[in-house]
């Protein structure tokens, strides 16, 4: 038992799972950003530019790293590793070929609200360990995103909890066998999309990685692996975001189960990968029909729209409930 656990920790629908998703999902949004601007997208490595994302990370594994002079080195060295590994141990909470997840506990929700905040925090550490005029610009910027969005994040991911009674995400999972937190929340899984986007730091909200403006953001300073994994993180990170909204808002891997000889685990596992390649799409589309939002537009949207939102719907919630 214990080494059946490790095995799916590790491999499927563990790390391995979740990185191989996470360039997956990276060159489907590289084609459906493509497609929707009138390009191509990636073409050249294997079938229709699939493992484009794999090449990418591979070159960088072999590229000089570089560290500033002026930078914090054992923090600019090693974060990278912690940014790395949030997004990894929070997929092992969120069910995927059953209702009930590799790790859980009954307040396992509210560890995952730590990790989104714990990996934040990485980045703000990051971003100022470099010690570059645009790392400071991209940290300070990133700490007034954070602030405006984590509150209807929150509250939006608590919603579903309150609907289920429960800050277990398999009984979260569990209570929507007959109707899902979509249709009894809207709201709360619309703030929780916005929010992600912010989170992940996707347009409209990638207003501390401003191209145009500051280069890279938080990124600049970084080469070669750390660079690498950096950026496997953010698509990991987004796999991760996309998996949980499955769970809290649309029945996480539940669905009819016919009466045949195939394992239920199988159709589990094929309605969880269907609602998160929808959530994904519903991100990559959103991504690219907006355009960068400025800081302040961004914290009056989430501090006087996004929140009294939440707040609404959390308290239609419990005036049902009760």
């Amino acid at each position: 038992m214990i080494i059946t656990t490790i095995l799916e920790a590790i491999i499927f629908p563990g790390m391995v799972f979740a990185v191989t998703m996470a360039m997956l999902f990276d060159w489907l949004e590289r084609k459906t950003v493509a497609r929707m601007v009138g390009r191509v997208g990636p073409l050249v490595a294997g079938p229709s530019g699939i493992f484009q994302p794999l090449a990418d990370f591979l070159k960088l594994l072999y590229k000089e790293e570089i560290i500033p002079s002026y930078s914090d080195k054992t923090v600019f060295r090693y974060a990278p590793a912690l940014f790395f590994m949030a997004p990894l141990v929070a997929i092992l909470f969120v069910p995927i070929v059953r209702p009930t997840a590799i790790a859980s506990f009954p307040f396992d929700l509210l560890f995952i609200i730590f990790i989104l905040a714990f990996a934040t925090f990485v980045v703000a550490v990051l971003s100022y360990s470099s010690a570059s005029s645009f790392t400071t610009v991209a940290s300070g910027r990133l700490v007034l995103q954070y602030v405006s969005y984590e509150i209807p994040l929150v509250i939006s991911i608590i919603t579903p909890a309150l609907l289920a009674g429960s800050l277990s995400v398999a009984n979260i999972v569990s209570g929507q066998s007959v109707w899902w937190n979509i249709l009894l929340a809207p709201i709360s899984f619309a703030v929780f999309i916005i929010a992600l986007l912010a989170e992940l730091e996707k347009p409209p909200f990638d207003i501390p990685s401003a191209k145009t403006e500051i280069v890279a953001g938080w990124m600049t300073e970084f080469s070669g692996r750390p660079l690498g994994f950096l950026k496997l993180t953010k698509q990991i990170s987004l796999v991760f975001g996309a998996s949980l909204a499955v769970a809290l808002f649309l029945g996480g891997p539940m669905g009819p189960i016919p009466n045949t000889v195939i394992p239920s685990g199988v159709f589990y596992t094929i309605y969880f990968l269907l609602k998160l390649f929808a959530v994904g799409f519903l991100i990559f589309v959103i991504r690219t029909a907006l355009t960068r939002l400025r800081i302040v537009d961004a914290a009056i949207l989430f501090w006087r729209v996004l929140l009294p939102l939440s707040l609404l719907q959390a308290v239609i919630v419990l005036c049902v409930k009760v």
